[in-house]
């Protein structure tokens, strides 16, 4: 495991200011700048750039503020280089068309604008060498660039170990593929690339993590994921103890991560899967929980790296404020922190409405949480504790409480509530011929597809569902510190706060930008000639209710699944080129006609879409306000605002060129994000080299046996 020796003394700016020299020889007075109390590094996960991080780091500053005594009625001076915590501003990354803003770079792409931001936003992604663009150019989403943040939302998976395997295979039986059964629209599953592009990610935010203790060897450092982001975020743990570095403390949000002992449904999704043993299958129940088992010693280890309460006091103290609680390190140890201190720790927050996680083929601790046999097998006390956030259930209560997930429900009365666990009802199964149609290129699949329409028009006889049941007894025990406001989670939506935080309808047509003037809409453009669509059940409709932002957001995801179906139905020219969907781009009136077409069917088929609740957590900026700013580390950040915006360029794997001209040691890593390669190899040959193999703490151990028997299960 890696120690972090302390800080070695150095030279550094602790105030500032600008002044005009006086005849009288008047005194200019500078304030001593109190410190950043660390880094906190945000790690989004697949199909998304971030979209949540503006949200988090304006209420993690924000309650990082309340949290230190630093609200500008409690300090002195409040102007600032105060040392009162406020939020970067970055630039905008996409037209209103819905291409990349392409003058955006790593000398831009954070406003000039003064901030004092803990906040350092990590962003990855999937690109698409030549070789692959030829061969998933047609499976996934991809902009003018070739490459998609955090990949295809198909890629996702379960366990750590599954980052290091091929991608997923949607051939379910003969011609039977996912898309035949997939019963949500706009998530297109398709035959997905290795998953090596979440190696290279975690392997590039280990050495962020190293950059950091290069400038600060004992800053406080916080990790926080959202998704799929969990698992590069655990990784690159992993991979940062080889490095001799690690983070202080993880804020686990909605991960994936499936402690389910058994699940057919993922066993047979990776029938073709093998381990280093030659087992095939979903990894063992025995792998799942001693990869975490050892996560959370890389943890715990931490907690004696915490600073002394003299060294933060001296810096950071306000013990006796005008107003408000008072900030003092010991205080706050023991009213925010895990066994008296605020290192060492890893905070799940887990959402029993998300239907993502509690997918039938993942059923990931982000749904499920963990129970108390859970965090007992996987040596969790003293490092791990969780929240719920749930509907009409208090976040931040005095710990030792369960939450139970069927009697705590809000609608457990409700409909179907009654009956099941989800109300509305999860969706059944069931055969779809037109999406199967499509995922067949070759004629027999095309043909088995119709036959397969008139022999088993009902493949939903089976009653499987997309969104896995839980256990009637299911409960998991409510154990983080308890937070200064107990409040009611909310959701956040187009500007507006929604008591409704178990959403319902999320039309795609919603995120159209309100009130746009005539002056700006465009004649035959789909999108401001749409015509407000009401939901099936007539409790919603898709009425513009976004801005610019949203709207351009939209257009851009819909130009990566109009280059994906373009290059399915050869509307595309030789070099996977979709010439309507490219900046400048002449586009042949054929072309035109069949866009408009299919941005009206993807907007009509968003009408009924059910809300994910999968990101409610972490884009209202009042949960990271009141919570997530209690549940990271906190001492004695020395790293000035010059390193802080290098971290930031290095954290984004599209600003590599800027490391290459700066002789940064990890510029090697953006040959990736330039290419597609590293070293000029593939990917998934690449993580073979010795920095990027799987640690020996990520077990590699599968179900089925070749013998037949089932493999390595307690």
């Amino acid at each position: 495991m890696s120690t972090t020796p302390g800080a070695a003394p150095s030279s550094r700016v602790i105030g500032g200011g600008k002044f005009t020299l006086l005849p009288n020889h008047g005194e200019a007075r500078f304030y001593k700048t109190l410190p950043l109390p660390g880094v906190i590094i945000l790690v989004h996960g697949v199909n998304s750039d971030g979209e949540w991080y503006e949200s988090t780091e304006r209420g993690l500053c924000e309650g990082l503020n309340e949290r230190l005594a630093r609200r500008p009625e409690q300090m002195v001076y409040s102007g600032p280089t105060s040392g009162r915590l406020m939020p970067a501003q970055y630039t905008p990354e996409l037209t209103a068309d819905g291409y990349l803003a392409p003058r955006r770079s790593a000398d831009n792409f954070i406003n000039a604008e003064s901030n004092y931001s803990p906040v350092i936003r990590f962003r990855w992604g999937y690109k698409a060498s030549k070789t692959e663009l030829r061969q998933f150019g047609k499976n996934v989403w991809l902009n003018e660039n070739d490459y998609w943040g955090g990949g295809p939302f198909a890629n996702g998976c379960s366990t750590i170990a599954d980052l290091w395997t091929e991608g997923l295979n949607d051939r379910l039986f003969l011609w039977l593929t996912a898309q035949h059964l997939n019963p949500v629209p706009g998530r297109d599953v398709y035959r997905c690339p290795h998953r090596a592009y979440y190696v290279h990610a975690a392997l590039r935010l280990a050495r962020l993590i190293k950059s950091v203790r290069d400038r600060q060897a004992d800053c406080p450092i916080t990790v926080m994921c959202h998704s799929q982001g969990n698992m590069v975020g655990i990784a690159a743990a992993f991979l940062a103890d080889r490095l001799g570095v690690q983070a202080d403390n993880y804020l686990l949000c909605n991960p994936p991560l499936s402690l389910v002992p058994d699940n057919f449904t993922e066993g047979w999704s990776q029938r073709g899967s093998s381990d280093s043993q030659g087992a095939l299958g979903r990894r063992t129940y025995r792998a799942r929980v001693d990869t975490l088992k050892n996560f959370f010693a890389l943890l715990q280890a931490r907690a004696t790296s915490a600073h002394a309460d003299a060294r933060i006091d001296k810096e950071m103290a306000n013990s006796n404020p005008k107003l408000g609680p008072a900030f003092t390190a010991a205080g706050d140890r023991q009213r925010h922190g895990l066994n008296g201190s605020t290192f060492g720790r890893v905070t799940l927050y887990c959402n029993p409405h998300d239907q993502v996680i509690s997918a039938t083929t993942v059923q990931g601790i982000g749904w499920r949480g963990m129970s108390a046999q859970e965090i007992e097998v996987t040596n969790g006390r003293g490092v791990f504790v969780q929240r719920v956030f749930a509907h009409q259930y208090l976040v931040g209560q005095v710990p030792g409480k369960s939450y139970r997930y069927w009697d705590d429900r809000w609608n457990k009365d409700a409909g179907a509530g009654k009956d099941g666990f989800w109300h509305p009802p999860s969706p059944i199964v069931a055969y779809r011929f037109w999406q199967g149609l499509a995922s067949n290129e070759a004629i027999i699949g095309k043909i088995a597809t119709a036959v397969g329409q008139l022999l088993m028009p009902h493949i939903e006889l089976v009653r499987e569902r997309v969104n896995a049941s839980i256990e009637k007894s299911w409960s998991i025990p409510i154990d983080a510190p308890e937070l200064p406001r107990h409040f009611l989670p909310t959701a956040y939506r187009y500007g507006k706060l929604s008591p409704q935080f178990d959403e319902g309808i999320d039309a795609a047509g919603n995120a159209r930008q309100a009130r746009k003037s005539e002056v700006n809409g465009k004649a035959g453009d789909p999108y401001d000639e749409h015509a407000t669509l009401t939901s099936e059940d007539g409790s919603a409709n898709d009425a513009a209710q976004g801005d610019q932002e949203s709207e351009a957001r939209l257009r851009y995801e819909h130009r990566a699944r109009l280059r994906m179906q373009a290059r399915r139905g050869d509307i595309a020219d030789a070099k996977g080129n979709v010439a309507g969907e490219q900046p400048n781009g002449q586009p042949t009136k054929a072309y035109q006609a069949w866009r408009t077409e299919q941005i009206g069917k993807f907007l009509k088929e968003g009408v009924d879409q059910s809300a994910t609740d999968h990101s409610t957590i972490v884009t209202n900026s009042e949960h990271a306000r009141l919570a997530a700013a209690y549940d990271v580390a906190v001492g004695v950040c020395t790293l000035s605002e010059e390193e802080m915006r290098e971290l930031r360029v290095e954290a984004d794997w599209r600003y590599g060129l800027k490391l290459v001209q700066t002789g940064h040691p990890h510029a090697y890593l953006s040959e990736y994000f330039d290419c597609g390669k590293m070293i000029n190899k593939q990917l998934e040959t690449w993580i073979s080299e010795e920095e990027a193999t799987r640690p020996e703490g990520i077990i590699d151990e599968r179900s089925w046996r070749k013998n037949g028997s089932s493999g390595g299960r307690k």
